[in-house]
């Protein structure tokens, strides 16, 4: 191995630790309303599954559900980490970025699996739900609509925006 390879190897390295230690300067300005829209929308979620959770309640109980509570109780963490983070020029390093796009290909999970349990809780006639948190399983019924909607329109625009650049 020569010295200029070995030279290229240890810069690299340096690069790849500086962009994940070394933030970026970027203002974002509307980070923090987003930040705890996002936060606030995770703690009723969440409040709302830790409701069925109860002894008397017999809803489904399956991998969704638990899938649905941690995915919610990591956006709330996360979301209050970007909170502390804002401001700070680490809000925007490698680490965070790399954090961002883990998160949002689990968000793609949680969407599916809201709309299928939430679907479900309202088949199987979940008291827990229906009766005991109705406005919230209501807000939760017409959401995940709303999601799969968006979801489907991005992806739309996705693939007519590849044909269109061509």
């Amino acid at each position: 191995m020569s010295l200029k390879s070995s030279s290229k190897k240890a810069s690299f390295r340096q690069s790849i630790k500086d962009s994940l230690i070394t933030p970026h300067k970027i203002d974002n300005t509307h980070t923090i309303s987003t930040t705890i829209v996002l936060v606030l929308y995770h703690l009723l979620v969440l409040g709302y599954i830790i409701t069925l959770e109860g002894c008397k309640c017999n809803c489904i109980h399956d991998w969704r559900h638990d899938f649905i509570k941690y995915y919610s109780t990591s956006m709330i963490l996360y979301g209050l980490l970007i909170l502390l983070l804002t401001g700070t020029s680490y809000r925007n390093s490698l680490l965070v970025m790399v954090l961002q796009n883990g998160l949002l290909v689990l968000s793609f999970v949680n969407i599916w699996c809201l709309y299928t349990y939430i679907g479900d809780l309202d088949l199987t006639y979940c008291k827990c739900a229906i009766e005991k948190q109705k406005t919230v399983h209501y807000f939760l019924y017409i959401w995940r609509y709303i999601l799969v909607t968006a979801v489907i329109i991005s992806l739309l625009m996705i693939i007519i925006g590849a044909f269109v650049s061509k």
